[in-house]
């Protein structure tokens, strides 16, 4: 199991930071990787297809909602159709946490299996910068 773990100060509250990262349906903060987003079902067990870009190679994937919680600000999720991705057990965590009034720490993390195990470093590298853009449209997002 490889894992991908970024933390980053974001000056904004935690709750406006969550509006944006609790939102399971949406599409602004995955653009760069997801073309488009289709939702099926709402809270616990819902359904988003990510329609990957085609710029990483297009295809879509599947994922469902296994954690939400509004008072902890966490999320979390697992692929449940790979789609064309080359890995196995993949799935994600975000966490809000208040760092003062003004501003928050989020955490984001994720896990996989490589199919091929030479390529554990490369998938690693292609995580972490899907989630440099998603921190990017989170400052965006937020207009900081």
């Amino acid at each position: 199991m490889l894992w991908v773990e970024v933390a980053r100060r974001i000056e904004a509250s935690a709750d406006r930071a969550w509006r944006w990262v609790g939102d399971f349906a949406g599409d602004v903060l995955t653009r760069g990787y997801v073309a488009r987003v289709e939702t099926v079902g709402r809270g616990m067990g819902a359904r988003r297809t990510y329609h990957l870009d085609p710029a990483i190679g297009g295809g879509s994937v599947v994922e469902r909602l296994i954690e939400l919680d509004e008072i902890e600000r966490i999320i979390a999720y697992d692929m449940v159709d790979y789609g064309p991705l080359p890995w196995a057990d993949y799935g994600g965590r975000i966490k809000v946490t208040p760092a003062g009034p003004e501003a928050c720490i989020v955490i984001l993390r994720t896990h996989f299996l490589p199919l091929d195990p030479d390529q554990g470093e490369e998938l690693r590298r292609l995580s972490r910068g899907n989630i440099d853009m998603y921190f990017d449209n989170l400052r965006e997002a937020l207009q900081l």
